[in-house]
């Protein structure tokens, strides 16, 4: 890292100080080979403000902040969970890898992202190994019944995990080298939308796969405002949420 980066990072943290959540790592769960479980404790976050769906950005080093949906926030113990997935060999990767219980971890967070506190109507929810914390926190706060429609690179391994989370009402496709799989999976969205008009629907995970998703929707008649989008990751960009 260069002189002038690190002096503008450590700028950035002394400004945003007042907002960053003081941790510690007090457990580490293996679910699968890239799936790992993180819970960190802190007495601030006794006071934290959060919303089923709301989101934490994690320092994994060098004050590079990855973001994760705390799937659990008990607020009479001071902790939080949330499940990591090591999509590749980026920071976020190496810093579960060497994670270890007793870390010290900041935390700015939790804030709103999504809000699934009120949700009275059934849920559809598209995504990929990053979304399986929302679809957890989805299915542990809808009134009705939530339906999550899954591209995976491991259906073994994505069946491994969310057998773990106890996620049901899921439906997993491997990915194609072609993205066909995405029109798979999109008209057996709209088939369920189709049933039921009222649900809410939201799309997360991958930019791309999301546009496509959409587009599908919209060109088969789902009005674009219906569609809540959250991209959590893009290829060749960092650090989206």
């Amino acid at each position: 890292m260069s002189e002038a980066n690190s002096f503008f990072k450590r700028s950035i943290k002394s400004v945003f100080s007042i907002f960053l959540t003081q941790t510690k790592v007090s457990r580490i769960e293996q679910l699968a080979e890239s799936f790992v479980l993180i819970e960190m404790t802190g007495t601030k976050l006794k006071e934290a403000n959060w919303n089923p769906g709301s989101k934490v950005q994690v320092n994994v080093g060098n004050l590079t902040y990855r973001t994760y949906t705390p799937i659990i926030v008990d607020k009479n113990e001071g902790k939080l969970s949330f499940l990591a997935y090591k999509r590749n060999d980026g920071p976020a990767s190496t810093w579960i890898h060497s994670l270890k219980v007793g870390d010290p971890c900041e935390v700015f967070g939790p804030r709103l992202s999504l809000d699934f506190s009120n949700i009275e109507e059934d849920a559809i929810l598209f995504g990929d190994e990053t979304s399986f914390g929302i679809a957890k926190v989805l299915q542990n706060n809808i009134k009705k019944k939530s339906y999550s429609f899954l591209e995976l690179n491991s259906l073994a391994e994505g069946k491994e995990a969310l057998g773990h989370l106890g996620l049901t009402g899921h439906r997993m496709i491997e990915r194609s080298p072609e993205g066909s799989h995405l029109q798979t999976i999109a008209k057996e969205m709209f088939d369920l939308i189709s049933n039921i008009p009222d649900a809410k629907i939201f799309l997360t995970g991958r930019a791309s796969s999301i546009q496509q998703v959409r587009a599908y929707l919209k060109n088969s008649g789902i009005p674009t405002n219906k569609l809540k989008v959250r991209a959590y990751w893009a290829d060749g960009k960092k650090g989206l949420d």
